[in-house]
Order: C-alpha cells, then structure tokens, then sequence
C-alpha cells in the first residue's frame, strides 16, 4: 500500500529534521501548519490526498507570486530561498498537463457542462485535480469560448 500524503509530508519532515536540512524542515513545517489549519476548517482529524493537493497547489502558487513580487527587487536571497521552497513543495505535486491533454479535456467539458464558464472550469478543475493552473484554463476556457 502507498503511503498517504500526510504520512509522506510527515515522515519526510521527520528525515529533514534528523538531516539538518533548514529549508526543508521549516517548508514542511509551514505546510503542516496550513494543512492543520485546514483541517481545523474542515473540522476534520486528517484530510485526504486531494485536500491535501489544494493545499499544496496554494502553497506552491503563493511561492510563485513571492517570486514575481522578488524578482524586480534583486533579492538574490530571498529568490534562491524561494526557489528551494518551490522545488520541496512540487515534488508532491502531480506533473503538470501538457496542452495537449488540457485542450482535450476543456472540449470534454464543453461536450459535458456546456457553455457556461464557470461550469466548464469546475470540470476541468476536478478532473485534473492539482495537475493544472486554474489561471491557465481560464485563459484557455475563455479563449474557447471566444470562438464559439
């Protein structure tokens, strides 16, 4: 049986500790936080791996937003520290859909949900579960629907 995001976060942050490695013992202990937190919401004891996923992607995309705020300040340490974050939080994400893959399911959608936007990003959004950015598919989607 494989082991469940939450045991894997766990134990990983366990070996992190043991190790001495700083960068990844506090990003996990961040996303322990946020997971307890939403579990707390949730008034749950243990979330499941799709939860867990959101809250991954959210984490990931606010590493990738600190990142653009960064960049144009030239803080080369906050940018590497930002990148190591990113690359520990991606590592339990699924691989990203490629285009191709995506365009097939945005028309699947469409078959499906019709021609409302919203019910066609909610689609899209559940079956791809955290291997797509909602920015994309809404970019996609409202090209979509552009054309007709």
């Amino acid at each position: 049986m494989t082991m469940s995001l939450w045991d894997r976060i766990g134990t990983e942050y366990l070996a992190a500790y043991k190790a001495g490695d700083r960068v990844r013992v506090d990003t996990l202990r961040l996303v322990k936080a946020a997971l307890e937190k939403v579990s707390i919401e949730k008034r749950k004891d243990r979330l499941d791996d799709a939860e867990i996923l959101q809250v991954l992607t959210q984490q990931a995309k606010q590493r990738r937003e600190t990142l653009e705020a960064v960049k144009a300040s030239g803080r080369e340490d906050i940018i590497a520290q930002t990148n190591q974050e990113l690359a520990i939080l991606t590592a339990y994400l699924p691989q990203p859909m490629s285009d191709d893959a995506l365009g097939t399911l945005i028309e699947e959608a469409f078959q499906t949900a019709g021609q409302n936007q919203g019910q066609v990003m909610k689609y899209v959004m559940g079956k791809a579960g955290g291997a797509v950015d909602g920015k994309r598919v809404s970019q996609l989607v409202a090209q979509r629907l552009s054309k007709g």
